[in-house]
């Protein structure tokens, strides 16, 4: 009879005759590397997002405020990471979740108008294809 290995550490497996791994921690590892692989991008970027909302959030606690840009980007943000836009005839808030910003340049003084997400910013749809 052939003896089968376990996937992770290659130890000799003993028991069921299906059995793949030869405990819980090896059987994790190697799922976790797996996943790691195709989900690293993703936790990069959810990484950065929830710090842009946090930063976001911090500066904007009664639902608008405008600070300087350097201000944000002192704790980390990121202005090209968002997960939406919402355009509208004077520009386009960048929305990090529930939080925006919108650029805006004063006098050679980069800020932001930063907003909490109104109901109204959800009925608008944008489709990328069409050019108004």
């Amino acid at each position: 009879m052939r003896k089968k290995h376990c996937l992770t550490c290659g130890a000799i497996l003993k028991g069921r005759i299906d059995k793949k791994y030869c405990d819980v921690q090896c059987r994790s590892q190697f799922h976790n590397q797996r996943q790691g692989q195709f989900e690293y991008i993703f936790r990069i970027m959810n990484k950065q997002l929830r710090k842009n909302r946090s930063i976001l959030s911090y500066f904007c606690p009664s639902g608008k405020a405008t600070i300087r840009r350097e201000a944000a980007e002192e704790l980390g943000f990121d202005p090209t990471t968002f997960t939406h836009v919402f355009s509208f005839s004077k520009g386009s808030y960048f929305f990090c979740y529930d939080y925006g910003f919108l650029p805006i340049k004063e006098k050679n003084i980069e800020k932001m108008l930063i907003v909490q997400k109104q109901d109204y910013m959800q009925t608008k749809f944008f489709d990328p294809w069409k050019r108004e």
